[in-house]
């Protein structure tokens, strides 16, 4: 699945847009590394994602085949950490 599709899917994102633009922005980290919003995602990759106000990292622990009520995301989801961010600059709006 196509990263900004698996970010919406997942509810991490309210769009897919916003998605992409994360991604292009260098706010989404694929395995450590900024990726394209097309990349595809796989079980067991590490998702980075810079919020204006937190970070938080996930690992993939398996793929939706369609969008997911966020209460159930954590069957596709494992939290790594989750952090809060000082003065956020607001940027890229999630």
């Amino acid at each position: 699945m196509r990263i900004d599709l698996l970010l919406k899917s997942l509810c991490l994102v309210k769009t897919r847009n916003q998605g992409r633009k994360g991604c292009e922005a260098g706010y989404i980290k694929l395995n450590g590394t900024a990726t394209k919003p097309g990349r595809s995602v796989r079980v067991g990759d590490i998702l980075e994602i810079r919020y204006p106000h937190r970070f938080l990292v996930v690992e993939i622990i398996d793929i939706p085949v369609r969008q997911v009520a966020k209460k159930d995301r954590d069957r596709y989801i494992r939290v790594i950490r989750e952090s809060p961010l000082r003065g956020g600059d607001g940027e890229w709006d999630v």
